[in-house]
């Protein structure tokens, strides 16, 4: 059973780098369409293309890219292992990377509601992808112990 919450965990890290891969491209090609509103309360060109869609120069979307092949990589070590008991320090690595990215959403959230006032669709999916990876690291880490 833990190796298939392992396996939860590499499917939704890779589902993570296509979405953030492609908020990325519409983040810096704006010839490309946006598959969302584009206007109202559901307006991802309007998130994508605010000064809060930058963090140290570089976009959020390329920031989630590079999060989401940290957590693939963690998943897929701890998938590697043979037996069920995975060493300690890739579990806390995992605990700990799932964190800050479930904290990261959190800002980025409310960044998207009190300062931008628009919701981006796929954000919003790529939120709910980091949020899942948190849940199902700290059930495999629960299954794990038990």
């Amino acid at each position: 059973m833990v190796k298939g919450w392992d396996q939860a965990r590499l499917a939704g890290s890779l589902a993570g780098i296509g979405i953030a891969g492609c908020l990325t491209v519409l983040h810096y090609d704006r010839a490309v369409p946006f598959a969302c509103p584009a206007s109202g309360a559901v307006n991802c060109k309007r998130v994508l293309t605010s000064p809060q869609s930058v963090w140290l120069g570089v976009p959020l979307a390329l920031w989630g890219v590079l999060w989401f092949v940290v957590a693939a990589i963690l998943a897929g070590a701890s998938l590697a292992q043979r037996s069920l008991k995975e060493p300690g320090w890739l579990r806390q690595a995992g605990l700990g990377w799932s964190l800050i990215g479930a904290a990261a959403v959190v800002g980025f959230v409310y960044m998207e509601v009190a300062i931008v006032h628009a919701i981006c669709m796929w954000c919003s999916v790529v939120h709910g992808l980091v949020i899942g990876l948190f849940v199902l690291q700290v059930v495999t880490d629960a299954a794990r112990a038990g």
